[in-house]
């Protein structure tokens, strides 16, 4: 479904503290992980339980989704231009009128009936520097979604290369809450945090909520 352009420029804006990011359309629980900063795993990981389709489409590789009972949810082609790695999705039966975080994690592996929760066996953000959420690799503007459950995403992003993905494998993980795109002032103050603004949780994961929906780009 096309973006009408106020539409387009309200999900720019959003992403706007995402560097090196230029969003055209957009559509978002906490990461239950230990820690967001660990690399990128380099051996092969088991076999996913969820169905995940990977493909080439001329220079680029499509990933496709599905939800934790298996349907299929959309399609993401990445490819490489100009230095860059164009990210464009579709999709379709998401959770319709809200944001939802859309991030890479580390690990190829969509386990919709995992014991930590569906998805948690693809680790915390693809994050090889080792930064804070907002700066890791894998952070990708939100998906807007439609009332009738559709989202479109066209992103640019020179934090990762198509190899560097390829090199240990990642998955594609659409979030049940919006991402905070790491923007928390210092006049909050999380209940268990020793000064104001986030937590370390928060400071994590973007508190965009439980995973709905994954895709696996395999290990080259």
């Amino acid at each position: 479904m096309r973006r009408t352009p106020s539409r387009t420029a309200l999900a720019a804006a959003v992403a706007a503290t995402a560097a090196s990011l230029v969003l055209v359309s957009g559509c978002g629980s906490d990461d239950d992980e230990a820690s967001a900063a660990a690399p990128a795993p380099t051996g092969t990981p088991a076999a996913s339980s969820a169905p995940t389709t990977t493909g080439s489409t001329g220079g680029g590789v499509d990933v496709v989704l599905h939800d934790a009972g298996g349907a299929e949810v959309g399609t993401v082609t990445l490819t490489p231009v100009d230095g860059a790695v164009r990210v464009e999705g579709h999709f379709h039966g998401l959770p319709s009128g809200s944001y939802h975080g859309f991030h890479i994690h580390q690990k190829p592996v969509c386990d919709p009936k995992a014991a930590d929760g569906a998805f948690s066996t693809a680790g915390p953000h693809f994050n090889p520097a080792g930064t804070p959420h907002g700066e890791h690799a894998g952070d990708l503007p939100p998906l807007l979604v439609d009332r009738d459950g559709t989202a479109q995403l066209t992103a640019e992003t020179d934090r990762f290369t198509l190899d560097g993905l390829r090199s240990g494998g990642v998955a594609l993980i659409v979030h049940a809450q919006p991402d905070n795109l790491a923007h928390i002032p210092d006049r909050y103050r999380a209940s268990d945090a020793p000064s104001p603004g986030p937590d370390e949780k928060t400071d994590a994961t973007g508190d965009a909520g439980d995973r709905i929906a994954c895709g696996v780009l395999a290990k080259a």
